[in-house]
């Protein structure tokens, strides 16, 4: 990829063709009545007419975005190549010394645009200086007849300038693609550097809210329950026993809470591995007999091997949980577990209505969540992809509406046994 964006650099380009306008409509004269060069006026003229009035309408076209960005500053370097070599032609042929900006414009490419382009433009450039030796024969002839040497001389910059067109477009191409890599590792790194510190931030107030909430809510717990054993004893306290236990229901719910918080922000040390068929089972598990029983698990590869076996169990059943909520009360969830060339994919489809693309876009913010107040805390899908990463994979969430969701989770394969 580029290291610059053509869209952003093109007005630059159009700025340098200015300038160059201006320079030619000086540089011209003085060669011309001052070192007593040749000049085709009639060339000249037609060039850098064509010159301005193309800078024009790139302008034009530019400030309108009718044409990809890519596409149009290709189409000026190549015009800009080929008015070289008329302009050259026009003053000296291939004895004039400003066949070097040639350079000018393969390099641009090569920084700007990707290969393709700066090989066309290398190639036009070849067969642009290459033409000067036809146009300026004769002159060249004329001046130096019988010298050999210089026409060998002309012979050996047109084999240099190949030589350095051809090394700029490789060694500036493999530079600017190696800093447009290294710029998305660095972005993906910030970005794994800013999940990492939420989840930090998350475990830490996990482990707050635990402290600090379980002490009363164990109180709570307590008291609840020994007022609902002396409402039973009493008579046409039914409705105050029927609210006590809801109390206890309640504070139950917040203790499980507090604990999957705590337990899935924090990193176990168990790599145990577990097979796909042993993983399966452990969902089916953590996700309870009703809602284990609407997921259907298709494993094609059956020795395929997860490491961190808790976690990861966690973050499949977290991400199925979802799936389920999100389907018909009779639609089943498919968990595919495959091996894909070298890596294992696990992909949970639901028949749900879909996810807008708005909303696709923040899934995976902590606590951001669709469910109603009281029905989630928007931490599964974090929690799972920060998991997933850590394990070096990732998750991806696909959703069109009306159609359904997919959460893909692509890890590093492992060694069957």
């Amino acid at each position: 990829m580029p290291d610059l964006e053509p869209t952003v650099t093109l007005p630059w380009l159009v700025r340098l063709r200015w300038l160059f306008l201006v320079g030619q409509l000086v540089l011209f004269p003085v060669a011309h009545w001052g070192f007593d060069v040749r000049v085709e006026w009639w060339v000249l003229g037609l060039a850098l007419g064509i010159a301005a009035l193309s800078n024009l309408v790139i302008a034009r076209l530019h400030a309108r975005r009718t044409w990809p960005g890519a596409r149009l500053m290709g189409g000026v370097l190549i015009l800009d190549t080929a008015l070289l070599t008329l302009l050259l032609a026009a003053s000296g042929g291939s004895m004039n010394p400003f066949t070097v900006f040639y350079l000018v414009y393969v390099t641009l490419s090569a920084v700007v645009l990707g290969a393709r382009w700066t090989l066309s433009i290398a190639v036009l450039s070849l067969a642009g200086f290459g033409l000067l030796f036809v146009v300026s024969h004769a002159s060249s002839k004329h001046m130096h007849s019988g010298t050999v040497s210089f026409s060998r001389h002309l012979q050996s910059m047109w084999a240099a300038y190949a030589v350095a067109a051809l090394l700029v477009t490789f060694f500036i191409g493999k530079i600017t693609r190696a800093i447009a890599v290294q710029r998305e590792q660095i972005s993906t790194l910030r970005e794994a550097n800013a999940r990492s510190a939420r989840l930090v931030g998350l475990t830490t107030l996990a482990a707050g809210a635990a402290h600090e909430l379980g002490s009363p809510l164990a109180t709570i717990a307590v008291a609840a329950h020994e007022a609902a054993l002396r409402a039973a004893r009493l008579s046409g306290a039914g409705a105050i026993a029927e609210d006590l236990d809801l109390i206890l229901l309640e504070v139950d719910r917040c203790q499980r809470i507090l604990h999957q918080m705590a337990a899935r922000a924090t990193q176990s040390d168990d790599v145990a591995p577990l097979t796909a068929e042993r993983l399966a089972a452990h969902i089916r598990e953590l996700l309870g007999g009703d809602r284990g029983r609407r997921v259907e698990f298709r494993i094609t590869t059956p020795r395929m091997q997860f490491s961190r076996a808790e976690q990861m169990a966690q973050s499949i059943a977290a991400l199925v949980n979802n799936s389920l909520e999100a389907s018909p009360p009779s639609a089943a969830v498919v968990v595919t577990m495959a091996h894909e060339l070298r890596e294992a994919a696990i992909t949970i489809a639901d028949r749900g209505a879909g996810i807008p693309e708005d909303v696709l876009a923040r899934i995976g913010e902590p606590f951001f969540t669709t469910k109603q107040p009281g029905h989630g805390m928007g931490l599964g899908v974090f929690l799972a992809r920060t998991f997933v990463e850590s394990c070096g994979g990732a998750l991806v969430i696909e959703s069109s509406p009306g159609l359904g969701t997919r959460a893909i989770v692509r890890l590093p394969a492992e060694p069957a046994t």
